[in-house]
Order: structure tokens, then C-alpha cells, then sequence
């Protein structure tokens, strides 16, 4: 069929005019497992996804559902292959032109690594002509070609170097030429079951005997949906592993590789960090009660720092034209206004905190001595630029609701922690002032302490000293690390917390509270000593009064006293609660965003509750 320009344009034109009578949005090519150099040129096309072209070249009659009715390969040579991919996006593009549909997208699924043993992708070709690649960045291990340990069958990062893992591949790709913006991560909704040699034995690469008889598929296989049910029926044990960033589960012999919601999050990050293109998942009808969706969708409501799937509308040649001159000169006026509104904030926050604004940029940072604000340093954002090496993903230690936190490192040598809000943060200047005046006027041995800040280029950024312990939900959530947390440090934990509010509620010159206190803002420092970090939602409270009341509730679900998330009214008392939940936390291990109890159906506190009932409450 490739070999002749006739049969190329037929079966090309066909696969655009049959997308379009179905109603898809674009055309993929299943080039996912070429086994020979041969494969790696030829088309392995799947029926029955995206790419519509073949029922009409099979002359299938097409009713009902879509079904996957087996792989139509064409044997073609390297420049065959480029001739095919650059017809096919010359034929869409023209497509567009002569009528006023959106352009039909135009991918590929591929392997996670270009490379496949001593042969390669026609990488250039890919890059020049196809939207963007889907990386199938899972199936890494299996108990049929992985049997003799557990491993991690979709990995983001490979802790024992050898290459296997998302992130590896996505790096490869990019090093080979493909940009990063035309790369899409692969998340899977399923996992592999493997049986442990010792049911004792049931960590990551723990001894096996290939697959586990949980899995009813030949290849050990199992859905999101199953391997919930196996959980629940089975009381397994299930660890999510950060430094892969995997999850496990296990019970009795039976050992099962998955991504959860904490993974899919954490990939989620990693694409927008990275200026992916996006995700996609597979397969999605295992997503039991879209589970794994909302909380994709949730880690990347949060704001995107790059690529993105961008949707593609029609352009209306007829509305640009004619777009009145008047129009713009308002929108330039309007932006100059909000540019003006905005810098003189910036300005008053300077003064605020007793700095003149320079007039060059990137000049050495300065320190106020005296007054409220102790030693607290103004930096350049080049400065910080640099100390973050240009905010790279190894300098990366978290991501939070207001943006990526990252280690640096300043000239002097002292190792620091930024944080950079992003442009979509929900923390906006206010909330960033309030959190610089505050932690600079704030002395204690717990609470975080802030170097300094840059208000520069529309940037915000908070700097604080470096906690090489990160933070304290790092440990008690996880089965290895929280040993590390022995009784002896947690009480030291709990004591210097309560310290830290002490301080806040009663021994400060203003009384203060913090309104977000969780796991997630106690940052441990390198002799595992607590520290409150983030005020960025405190309030401050003159000495006589009691309580307050707003309109806008801050602070994170589970942690909020019922007064304040029902009636918007807050006081000390709201951080004593919050307190509370998290030494609930501290001595349990124990989420409160988890259901517990026998039938699984309590949070936190109520599980609490009626162990403290029955008197059972030492479990």
C-alpha cells in the first residue's frame, strides 16, 4: 500500500474522511511494540481506537461499538515511512484549509524509550510531523517477563539506575531531538499481580514466582477497579513508594504493582513541571468511581507550568479583521492600568517592609538590620535563578496549592528552600505579604524561619532556611520511614509543636493564628525537631479579642473545627482543633482523609471517637 503514491492517498484520504464522519478529533498510530528494526519502519496499526482509516480499507461495515478487530501491518522501508507521515500531515493541514473544521490531531502511541534493543524511532520524522507521542510509560516489569522479583511496572524514576522508568524514557526522547512539549506521559489504571516466594518477605523487589493466581489474565494483569476490591476484601496492606513514585500492595502471598491516587497526582506534577504536552491514562473504564480521574484533574487544576493540552478552535478570519481599532487602544489602556495598580502594591509592600525599590535589576541582595523585620534580605530573581540552578526538577523538593518549592543554594554556601508562586496560585499578593511581615517579625526555635523574599519580573517568592528532614507527613504516612519516628521523637515532635503555638497564641507581641496547621506544615530540621511553616493563611488577633468571623474559609479539609467551616468563625481555638487532628496523626500513622473503622466508613476522628467508646482505643 506505501510503496505506490496512488495507494498512500487513498488510504490517507480515507482515514480523514472516516474520522470525520465519526465524530473523532484526530488519528493515532498503535506503534507501541516493534520487536526488529523491520517493525520499527513499518506502521503496526491497532483497529478500532482513533484511527478509523482501516474499516474502510477492510470494507468492515462499521455498527455499534468500535471493536478491536486485529493489526493491519504494512512492510515499508525507512523513507517510505517518512513519505507516509509527511503526506498524512500534508493531507490534514490541507484538509483545514478547504473547509472549517479543526485541524484533526495527528499522534502516535510509541514505546516508553525511542530506543528498542540496536535499532530506533524515526525520530526526526516524528518531531516534524506529529502533534505531539503518547509515551506507554508502564508494563517496565511483569511476573511473565519479570518473575523471579516485585518491581514497579510503571515507575516515574528508577532508584537502581538502570534506565527503566518514565522519567528516563521521557529524558531520552527529548535528548534525541522530540521537544518536551510534544511528549504525553502514559498513566496506567491497572497493575501486575506477582506470588511472593515468603509472604513475609513483601518489599519492593522482594523474591517471586511469577504471577499470582489473584490475577485471572494470562499476564498477571489486573485493573484499578480489581485490585481496589482485592484491598478491601483482603485487608491488604498497601504502601505508596515516593521515591519511585509507585504504589504496592500486599496480602497473604499475593504481591500487586498499581499507581493510586498519591502516584497519579505526583505524575500529574511531574508533566506540568516539566512543560509536557499532558497525560493520558489507560484504561479508563477500570477507574472505579473515577477515582484516579478526580485526582488528576484536581493536581492539574491547580495551575500548569507548561505545555498542556491546548484545544484547537476554529479561527474566525472574518472577527479578526474586523476588530475595531478602539478595541485595542482600551485593552493596552486597561493592561497599563492593572500593570500600574499592581506595581504600586509591590511598592507599598516594599516600603512596608523599610526597603527603597532599586532601580536595577539583579543587583546583590541587601538586609534591613533594626526594627521589625530582622536582617530580612531582599533577593534579585537572578540570584535565586541561579541558586535553584533555573529552578530545575532535581532542585525540586514539593508542590503545594500556591506553587513548586525548590533547594538552593546561595554564593555564600547557606543551603535555602524557595518558594515560587505560581501564576494561577489562589495565594495572591495579599496573602504573600501578609506571610513576609509576619514570619519576619516571628522568633521561635519552631517555627520556620524566612531568610528573605523577591517581588520581581511579576514574581513572588519566599525564602526560607533549608530543612533537610522535609516534612512530617514524608514519615507518618509511610510504613518504611515512619520507624525512623520512634515514641521518644514523636513526644519531641508533639512538645515542640506545642511550643510553636504557645509561642504564637501567647508569648509573641501579637497574637496570631495560623489557620492551615497540618502534617504537610511541620517541617522536621536535621535533628527531626518540628517547625510550623506557612502562614500565608494566618491572622493576626489584637490582645482582647476572641474570635473572628469571614466570608472566605481558609485551611485544608479535615483540619477545620466544625464553627469555622460551617459558620466562617475562627479564634485560637481553631488551631487547638487542627492540633489535635494531628496529633491524632502523629501517634496513629493514620490519613484523615481515609475511611477507617471495620466497615470502613469513619474518618479519622470519628474512628477515634468510638475506639475512645468502647474502650479500644489503644489499637
Amino acid at each position: 500500500m506505501a510503496r505506490t503514491s496512488n495507494s498512500r492517498k487513498s488510504f490517507i484520504d480515507s482515514s480523514i474522511k472516516l474520522a470525520r464522519q465519526l465524530g473523532f478529533h484526530g488519528l493515532d498510530l498503535g506503534w507501541q511494540y516493534p520487536e526488529s528494526a523491520t517493525d520499527m519502519t513499518n506502521l503496526e496499526v491497532p483497529l478500532g481506537f482513533l484511527l478509523a482509516a482501516l474499516f474502510a480499507l477492510s470494507k468492515r461495515e462499521i455498527s455499534g461499538e468500535l471493536l478491536m478487530v486485529g493489526l493491519f501491518r504494512v512492510l515499508v522501508i525507512q523513507f517510505i515511512t517518512d513519505t507516509l507521515l509527511n503526506e498524512w500531515r500534508t493531507a490534514i493541514n490541507k484538509e483545514v484549509r478547504n473547509s472549517n473544521n479543526a485541524a484533526l490531531l495527528f499522534t502516535a502511541t510509541v514505546s516508553c524509550s525511542p530506543y528498542q534493543n540496536d535499532f530506533s524511532y524515526p525520530i526526526q520524522s516524528v518531531a516534524k510531523n506529529l502533534d505531539w507521542i503518547n509515551l506507554m510509560a508502564y508494563e517496565f516489569y511483569g511476573p511473565n517477563w519479570s518473575p523471579s522479583q516485585t518491581n514497579s511496572h510503571a515507575q516515574l524514576f528508577d532508584p537502581v539506575h538502570q534506565g527503566i522508568s518514565g522519567s528516563d524514557g521521557i529524558n531520552q526522547w527529548i535528548q534525541a531531538g522530540v521537544p518536551a512539549r510534544k511528549l504525553v506521559l502514559g498513566i496506567p489504571f491497572y497493575g501486575f499481580a506477582w506470588r511472593l516466594v515468603n509472604s513475609n518477605i513483601h518489599g519492593l523487589r522482594a523474591p517471586a514466582l511469577g504471577k499470582s493466581n489473584v490475577s485471572s489474565d494470562n499476564d498477571g494483569s489486573m485493573t484499578y477497579d480489581k485490585i481496589s476490591d482485592f484491598i478491601v476484601q483482603n485487608r491488604a496492606t498497601t504502601v505508596y513508594n515516593a521515591t519511585i513514585v509507585g504504589d504496592y500492595c500486599y496480602s497473604g502471598s499475593s504481591w500487586i504493582s498499581y499507581d493510586d491516587t498519591q502516584s497519579v497526582k505526583n505524575k500529574v506534577n511531574y508533566v506540568k513541571s516539566g512543560g509536557l504536552q499532558g497525560y493520558f491514562a489507560w484504561h479508563i473504564a477500570a477507574d472505579q468511581n473515577w477515582v484516579l480521574s478526580h485526582a488528576a484533574s484536581q493536581e492539574a487544576d491547580q495551575g500548569t507550568q507548561g505545555g498542556g493540552m491546548h484545544k484547537r478552535k476554529p479561527l474566525n478570519r472574518l472577527i479578526i479583521i474586523l476588530i475595531p481599532v478602539g478595541a485595542i487602544l482600551i485593552l493596552i489602556l486597561l493592561v497599563f492600568t492593572i500593570w500600574l495598580i499592581r506595581r504600586r502594591k509591590v511598592l507599598k509592600f516594599q516600603v512596608e517592609l523599610g526597603r527603597k525599590p532599586r532601580n536595577k535589576m539583579g543587583s546583590k541582595s541587601k538586609s534591613r538590620k533594626g526594627g521589625d523585620n530582622n536582617n530580612l534580605q531582599v533577593f534579585s530573581f537572578n540570584e535565586m535563578k541561579e541558586a535553584t540552578n533555573n529552578f530545575s526538577f532535581d532542585n525540586k523538593l514539593g508542590q503545594g496549592g500556591y506553587g513548586p518549592v525548590y533547594k538552593g543554594k546561595l554564593r555564600n554556601g547557606q543551603e535555602i528552600a524557595v518558594k515560587r508562586l505560581s501564576e494561577t496560585s489562589t495565594q495572591g499578593l495579599e496573602e504573600f505579604e501578609n506571610e513576609v511581615i509576619l514570619t519576619a517579625k516571628l522568633q521561635h526555635i519552631n517555627l520556620v524561619k524566612v531568610v528573605g523574599f523577591c517581588i520581581e519580573r511579576e514574581e513572588k517568592m519566599l525564602i526560607y532556611e533549608y530543612m533537610p528532614n522535609k516534612s512530617l507527613d514524608y514519615y507518618i504516612y509511610d510504613q518504611g520511614r515512619r520507624l525512623l519516628l520512634n515514641w521518644e521523637k514523636r513526644v519531641q515532635v508533639i512538645e515542640g509543636i506545642i511550643q510553636g503555638l504557645l509561642y504564637l497564641q501567647e508569648y509573641s507581641r501579637l497574637t496570631i493564628i495560623h489557620r492551615d496547621l497540618k502534617a504537610s506544615n511541620i517541617i522536621l530540621d536535621t535533628h527531626m525537631k518540628p517547625k510550623i511553616s506557612d502562614f500565608g493563611m494566618a491572622r493576626i488577633f489584637k490582645k482582647d479579642e476572641v474570635e473572628a468571623n469571614t466570608s472566605r474559609v481558609a485551611g485544608t479539609v479535615g483540619y477545620i473545627p466544625p464553627e469555622y467551616a460551617e459558620q466562617g468563625i475562627y479564634s485560637t481555638k481553631s488551631d487547638v482543633f487542627s492540633f489535635g487532628v494531628l496529633l491524632l496523626q502523629i501517634i496513629s500513622g493514620k490519613k484523615n482523609t481515609c475511611l477507617h473503622g471495620p466497615d470502613e466508613n469513619l474518618n479519622l476522628l470519628e474512628y477515634a471517637f468510638e475506639t475512645c467508646k468502647d474502650g479500644t482505643c489503644f489499637e
